[in-house]
This record gives C-alpha cells, structure tokens and sequence, in this order.
C-alpha cells in the first residue's frame, strides 16, 4: 500500500482543529448580538406513475451564523413493469461570517434503490419469479472550509471527503448474480487569490492546489464464481487563473486558466506496459468585447481530461485511457430585456470517450470510443410580446460524426441532429403565473452501429408541456403536465430496432408548497 502524502495528513488536521476552535470565537463575537431569523420551507407532489415527492427544508440566521437543514424523498412508480424508483436525501451545514473571514462546514447523504424494468416481454416473467432483482446506490459527503482575508487577499482551503457504495443484484436464468462497489475520495483544496489593479487593469489572480487520495473495492459474484478488485489513486494539481478587465468603450475582458495534475497508481494495479495518463494538462482560454451597449461577442478554446475513477470493465478493472476533450467556441448577443438573440458556433472533439456501454450484456462495461467530432449551431432569441408575455425560442443542428476512424461516414447512433424548442410565458396578476412550450427532436440513427449497417432511425417527435402556478399568501400551489399530446416516443434505443425504451406518457403532477 502507499504510504498517504505527509502534507495532506498535516493540512486535514490542522484544517479540523482551525474549523473546530473558530466557532467558539464566532459565539463571543456574537454573543450581543440581535435575534435570529428563521425560514422554512415545506413542499408535496403527487402524480401519474406512482409518483410523489416531499421536501423540508429549515434555515436559522444569527450574528453571522447560518444553520440550514433539508430533507427530501421521492418515489417514482414508472410506466414500466417491475421498474419502482425510491429516493431519500438530507443536506445540512453551517457557516460562521466575520469581518477577516469566514468559515464553516457541509453534510449530506443520498440513498437510492432501483428495481430493472425489463426491455423484452420474456423478461417479465423472470422478473416476477426473482423480485431481488435491485440496485441499491448511497453516496455521503462532507466538507469543511475556512477562508481569511488579509487586505487584497483571498487565503482559504477546503478539505472534503466523499464515500460512494454501489450494490447490484441481477436475476437470471442460470441464479442470481450480486455486483458491489464502494470507494472513498478526500481532496484538499488550498487556495490564494489577489485581486488588484496594473496600468487602468483590473486583476483577479488566483492559485491553488488540489491534493487527492482516491481508493475503490468492487466485486462480483455468481453462482459458482466470485471475483474481487481493489484500487487505490493519488493524485496533486497546480492551478492558475487569471481573469483580466482591460475598461475603455469596448470593456475587453480576457480570461486564462491552466491546470495540470499528476497521476499515482498502486504498482499492482498498473495497466501492462504502463499508463498514458500519469501527467494530464487542462487550459481555458476566454475572450469578450461590448461592441456596442446592446451587442457584445466572445470566444472561448479549451482542453480538458477526464480519468476513469470506477475501473469496471472489460479488462478486468484495469484503468480506461484518459479522455481528452477539446472545444472551441464563438458567438454573439445583441438586444436588451424586451428582446434578444444570441447565436453561437461550436466544435467539440472528443478521444478516448469514457462511456457505460450496456450492449455487453446485461451487467454493462465502462469503455473508451473512437475519436469523435461534434460541430454546429445554436440559436435563441427572446421576446417580450407585452408587459405580461413572453417568448423563448431555441434551435440547435449538430453534425456528430467519427473522426479519423474506418467506420467514418453516418451520424454517430442516437445523437439527434436537430433540436427545437418554443416556450410562451404569461405572469398574471394575484401571483398566478403559466408557460407552456412544444419540443421538436429530428429523427436519428438507431445504435450501437459503427459499420452503418443499420439505417433504421428513431422517428421524429414532438412533446408538448405546461404549468399554471398560483400565490396564495403563504402558500403556492402548482399544476404541471409533461407529454400532453401522449405521444409514444423513445428515451433509448441501443440496438438496431432492438432493446427500445420508451420515455414517459402523458405525466399530470400537482404541488404545493408552504413558505414561513
């Protein structure tokens, strides 16, 4: 095992004990002080599926204290036999706000569990026979932060730790086969920013570091057959950015972002013949003028990575090759809050994509794809129609292709091409408010196709949904609807004409909501 960096275990401690003393200061400074404000909130929902959600959430204001606190669960019936969603969340946190600084600390926890819907009718049965059938997810994170202001500068650091647990138990022919996954993540997050002024120009220089220790278990068993994996991952970043406002007519304003970070591997789980991943490097690079009071334009060009942090796939939990992605961007808005329009022009390149390939077969593979490209357009424009109306159109083409590979030609499988949208909003008086909007999807290719072998394609569709909202006092009561026309259409189709999904129909919900 590798020994944990020396500098992270010092800084966490010397974090905690700053996070704990710090609040008995906070108290004698407020010791005098005025009395305290509290906010709540209280919301239900109910609808078609078997549907429902219910929300609480509490804050408290005191001599520069603040105390929040949620709690939420939702449940979620689905079209779909032997599909049942249940969620249940809590938040809470505290932060403590003086003149040199601030600081405080953050919790929350998240349980889901997830019963298959079956995509072949065969399946059904099976379903029925072996109701263990579950996937079961929790995730818990926690926080704490303390930030220090000392003239022009910003010093502060942050320490978080995340646990994630995943257990997946699937029903099949042959007996029930049960996957798990569990890992841990802390990072500490020092940081220094100065803000200033050079020659008429603004400055926002910030610095920083990003420590991590990231482990992970996962296993599988099966009748006759059981297998396990462990993980462990390291890893430190530099950071800069530099955020410079250059004023004058045309308020020029230029933005630079640098970051590389370095990657450590236990020797046993290092790929055979080594990684390609150990050193990666992200850059951003922004630009903006106002050209005129109502018309400014930007560019942007960008490099960033993503590392596999899961290790589930085909290879037997190896580590996937770094995905690299790079973006380049320009556009333009011209108008003002009675009427705008803005319109930008993008191209995204993507290599070595991580993605959760389910066509695997029943359990599913992380894996990497084939280079790809996605270059296009997007439109919207705004428009107040009167002092009560208004309306928000969208448009947006997308040509997604595979770039420098032999199987280059037919649009890349369920990217859709075409997406438009219309939304017209009415707020009326007495707190009544109401939008309503149509979304039209061009047809696309179904997949997993790579050879364009298949060229059936998913239908074209258009789904229509709405609200209307009330304020009555205290209280705000709401009536919702997605898919109004009940059109039949598809969430997912990964096989050509084969293991199709179908999205919602026709949903209805009402709500309502208590604010004291």
């Amino acid at each position: 095992m590798m020994p944990a960096p020396p500098a992270l275990t010092i800084a966490t401690r010397a974090l905690l004990l700053c996070a704990l003393a710090m609040p008995a200061c906070a108290q004698q400074q407020g010791a005098d002080g005025a009395a305290g404000v509290t906010h709540g909130d209280l919301s239900a929902e109910l609808a078609q599926g078997g549907q429902h959600s219910v929300r609480g959430a509490l804050s408290r204001e005191q001599d520069g204290m603040t105390l929040d606190v949620a709690m939420d669960g939702l449940r979620n019936g689905n079209y779909r036999d032997g599909s049942v969603f249940h969620q249940r969340g809590f938040n809470g946190g505290a932060e403590w706000t003086m003149r040199q600084g601030r600081f405080g600390f953050s919790a929350d926890q998240l349980n889901q569990d997830t019963r298959y819907p079956a995509p072949e009718a065969p399946f059904l049965a099976l379903l029925a026979a072996r109701p263990e059938d579950l996937y079961r997810y929790e995730v818990r994170r926690a926080s704490a932060f303390v930030q220090r202001y000392v003239g022009k500068f910003e010093l502060g650091v942050e320490l978080s730790q995340r646990e994630k647990r995943a257990t997946a138990r699937y029903a099949g022919e042959d007996g029930s086969s049960e996957s798990t996954y569990s890992s841990r993540r802390r990072q500490l997050a020092p940081r220094l920013r100065h803000y200033g002024k050079v020659g008429g120009v603004g400055t926002d220089t910030e610095v920083g570091l990003d420590l991590m220790q990231w482990q992970r278990s996962s296993g599988r068993a099966m009748t006759g057959r059981d297998g396990d994996a462990q993980r462990r991952q390291y890893s430190r970043a530099l950071l800069l950015r530099e955020e410079l406002a250059f004023g004058g007519a045309y308020a020029p304003r230029l933005l630079l972002g640098l970051r590389h970070e370095q990657f450590q591997l236990d020797p046993a789980d290092m790929p055979a013949g080594g990684s390609d991943w150990e050193n990666q490097n992200a850059w951003d690079v922004q630009g903006s003028l106002q050209l005129r009071p109502q018309l400014s334009v930007y560019a942007r060009a960008a490099r960033s990575y993503r590392i596999d942090d899961d290790g589930y796939t085909r290879a037997g939990y190896r580590p996937l090759a770094g995905q690299l992605r790079r973006d380049m961007e320009v556009g333009a808005t011209v108008g003002d809050a009675a009427r705008s329009a803005s319109v930008r022009v993008f191209s995204e390149r993507l290599s070595n994509q991580i993605v959760f390939d389910q066509s695997l077969g029943q359990l599913g593979f992380a894996g990497n794809l084939d280079p790809s490209r996605r270059d296009g357009i997007a439109i919207e424009a705004s428009l107040a129609l009167a002092r009560d109306w208004r309306l928000d159109a969208q448009l947006r083409q997308v040509h997604a292709r595979y770039d420098d590979y032999a199987y280059d030609g037919p649009d890349i499988a369920l990217v859709p091409k075409t997406l438009a949208s219309l939304r017209l909003y009415w707020t009326g008086q007495g707190g009544a408010s109401a939008d309503v909007g149509v979304q039209w999807l061009r047809a696309l290719r179904y997949g997993p196709d790579f050879a364009g072998s298949c060229l059936a394609q998913v239908p074209a569709f258009a789904t229509v949904d709405g609200r209307y909202a009330r304020k009555l006092g205290a209280w705000e009561l709401e009536l919702a609807g997605s898919n109004l026309a009940n059109r039949r259409h598809y969430g997912d189709a990964p096989g050509c004409r084969s293991s199709i999904y179908l999205n919602d129909a026709r949903q209805l919900r009402v709500s309502a909501r208590y604010h004291f």
